[in-house]
């Protein structure tokens, strides 16, 4: 099968595998950069499954603030998570039974939006973890019954309507009916508190996302490492049929 966008893959660097597992990584609004693929990589190792990065921007990158609003803002979700639906098609025929999605900030909600998707369509996904971001109404969470929901937001995140507190509280409330449904809240952390690289803290400290007199690559450590330790254990729990 022939899919409308490129993807990027990453097998676990370890010995650790679970058979027959794959995980979808969905890029942040600036597109498929060196965060998400090494968020990519650090999946595939810590759970044993193949992650996949499809490129939603096909080739296209935001370098400021500007320029990514602009491409998540020209993004039509309805044909992103159509073309999505393939890739989770072409996975099942490559003999991937059990399949998982994880996004970051804008993946967070093309995530639950897939969710709910393959769910509507009759054809579930096994895991849905969200990091910092919801999925447009249209797309209705509320219907997730066969599908195991994670979330993680922080406390202190301005974006409203997207990844605030009041928006992580409605998210769970929304998943109920989910498998295993669990928002996880990290009272001091802002938005995009995953990402440990140079180039995310300058940018996250120009997006008000993270006070600029601390330096989250370190400050943030311990919150980070807890969350991916969640995020692996959760994928691991679910994927793994064994």
């Amino acid at each position: 099968m022939s899919l409308p966008f490129k993807t990027y893959t990453f097998d676990p660097e370890t010995d650790k595998k679970i058979p027959g597992a794959a995980i979808i990584v969905f890029q942040e609004w600036w597109g498929v950069n060196d965060v998400i693929k090494n968020h990519a990589q650090r999946i595939a190792n810590k759970t044993g499954a193949r992650t996949v990065v499809p490129d939603v921007y096909k080739g296209k990158i935001g370098l400021t603030a500007e320029e990514a609003s602009h491409l998540m803002s020209n993004l039509d979700w309805d044909v992103a998570i159509g073309e999505m639906e393939l890739l989770v098609t072409q996975l099942r025929e490559e003999g991937y039974t059990s399949i998982g999605a994880i996004g970051f900030c804008m993946g967070g909600g093309l995530t639950l939006a897939l969710a709910s998707h393959a769910e509507k369509i009759g054809k579930p996904i096994q895991v849905a973890i969200s990091c910092y971001g919801t999925a447009p109404a249209s797309f209705d969470v509320t219907n997730l019954k066969h599908t195991a929901v994670q979330g993680h937001f922080g406390g202190k995140d301005n974006v409203a309507g997207f990844s605030d507190p009041p928006s992580a509280e409605k998210l769970e409330k929304e998943i109920q009916t989910a498998i295993d449904p669990i928002i996880y809240h990290y009272p001091e952390q802002g938005h995009a508190f995953l990402n440990d690289d140079d180039w995310s803290a300058i940018k996250r400290k120009e997006l008000n996302f993270v006070e600029k007199d601390i330096e989250p690559i370190s400050a943030e450590q311990a919150v980070r490492d807890q969350a991916w330790e969640r995020i692996s254990s959760y994928f691991i729990k679910h994927l793994n049929k064994k």
